[in-house]
């Protein structure tokens, strides 16, 4: 099965941010952070509900190095990702403009 990603625009930005903000305070790090979303990426696009269902349509992918978790929907064979999610903040607001 063919399985395409789409980013939303908030997800991006905040991966954005959290790559600067790593980048900022340890050369390297931001880049271990995109290599980290990478390989989680990688492992969705062969198995696209290998992580738990969170919130009923949407699925969440929380990273082992780095505070974030990868907030996903998989519908008729597309990853639609809405979020790179800080740990810290509140799940109940997920979803709400900052």
């Amino acid at each position: 099965m063919s399985v395409d990603v789409r980013w939303r625009d908030r997800a991006i930005h905040e991966a954005q941010e959290a790559y600067e903000w790593y980048e900022s305070r340890s050369k390297g790090t931001g880049e271990r952070l995109i290599a980290e979303l990478d390989e989680h990426i990688e492992f969705l696009l062969k198995h696209p509900t290998g992580y738990p269902k969170w919130r009923s349509s949407y699925r969440k992918v929380t990273l082992k190095h780095f505070p974030y978790q990868v907030i996903y929907r998989f519908e008729r064979g597309t990853i639609t990702i809405f979020s790179i999610f800080h740990g810290s903040r509140d799940p109940r607001h997920w979803g709400r403009a900052r």
